[in-house]
């Protein structure tokens, strides 16, 4: 099988990819993936780093942009339409699966022209703009939420779930093994996706002072992101609380199995790994990702796996109450464990990866092992 994976941007984009792109080379031996993003996304820097094939092509984001920013949003569209054309005829996949972000679209477009079997993935219980456009022309959307059915107007779905990568699998089954976790201390996990969240940071900083009594009774492991990582980290030194302050996390099994809870965005590849590893959390969406990560908030509130403040609610005082509840609440906490857990996929990767053999049929599948 050859397959472009098409996306990025962000970590909640890329690592899903990442995870189909190791199912399919476990599938089988002579897989050949490429993927595709741009330039300035962290994909550039990751996926070489990973071993994985790279090709750039231009594009820019469009929602949230003001009159110019989507203007040249817009010019770029037939630019990174022609490069992606030219990738796709000199690597001759026999699939593409747009993963999300703004370089996806061009190379679905593309494929579209050159008859190439598409899918794509769709995190998120409402669909981006992207995905939605491009929707009627897919082989298959791969779906995470049920309600998503309802805003794209294709013919063949998948209810999988998000590809999560095995390592933090192996974690939410007991397998990994965590240098974080010392006996007898609850963890609490603060996150905000793979750059960082500021309000979060500037909440957690202003709870120090409400968790003071609270000083022996857990540890604190904190991804910043580059922005806010001085800062933050001062500010725990100040407190007097003992933290593992990092810009960037890279062993995200680790931390996750150490958790007891997660503060974090709901990012949608952030939730399917809370799922994954059955972990409980405080989500605070992002405020200005056109109400999705609300949505799947709410998902996961209604189905008992987190609790959920509002950005503009965030404070202090509000957060510590909320930490210190939960975290001095066992039972709670194993119970939105297990709920979370039941929102889980663990198998994402391999159903979507042999639903795509399916799709493609005898042409793409040679010796392989999905499992």
């Amino acid at each position: 099988m050859r397959v472009v994976i098409a996306g990025g941007g962000t970590g909640g984009h890329l690592y899903p990819g990442i995870a189909l792109a190791q199912t399919f080379q476990k599938a089988e031996s002579n897989a050949k993936v490429l993927f595709v993003g741009t330039a300035q996304g962290m994909e550039a820097k990751l996926l070489p780093e990973k071993g994985f094939s790279f090709a750039a092509i231009s594009a820019k984001g469009f929602v949230g942009k003001g009159i110019m920013g989507r203007l040249k949003s817009l010019l770029l569209v037939p630019v990174g339409l022609f490069q992606s054309i030219s990738i796709l005829r000199n690597f001759s996949p026999q699939l593409v699966i747009g993963i999300g972000g703004y370089a996806a679209g061009p190379v679905l477009l593309a494929a579209v022209l050159l008859k190439i079997k598409r899918v794509i993935l769709e995190p998120n219980l409402v669909p981006g703009l992207a995905n939605k456009l491009i929707a009627p022309w897919v082989d298959l959307a791969v779906i995470a939420f049920e309600e998503t059915r309802a805003y794209l107007r294709t013919n063949r779905f998948l209810r999988a779930g998000v590809p999560v990568r095995p390592e933090i699998v192996e974690a939410g089954v007991g397998k990994g093994v965590s240098q974080y976790a010392p006996t007898d201390t609850k963890t609490l996990l603060i996150l905000g996706g793979s750059q960082g969240a500021q309000s979060i940071n500037r909440a957690m900083v202003a709870a120090l002072p409400h968790l003071g009594q609270e000083k022996g009774s857990f540890q604190i492991i904190h991804q910043t992101g580059k922005r806010d990582w001085e800062e933050v980290k001062e500010a725990y030194e100040r407190s007097g609380r003992s933290a593992r302050v990092e810009p960037f996390i890279h062993d995200m099994a680790a931390v996750y199995a150490a958790a007891d809870l997660v503060v974090s965005r709901a990012g949608a590849g952030t939730l399917s790994e809370l799922g994954a590893v059955g972990k409980p959390s405080l989500l605070v969406p992002y405020p200005l990702a056109t109400g999705h990560q609300e949505k799947n908030a709410a998902a996961f509130v209604s189905a008992g796996a987190a609790e959920m403040i509002l950005d503009r609610d965030l404070d202090g005082r509000r957060l510590a109450e909320r930490i210190v509840f939960l975290l001095s609440d066992p039972k709670r906490l194993s119970e939105m464990a297990g709920a979370a857990r039941r929102q889980g996929h663990p198998h994402s990767a391999e159903e979507i990866v042999e639903a795509c053999y399916q799709l493609v049929g005898a042409e793409g599948s040679g010796s392989r092992h999905v499992s």
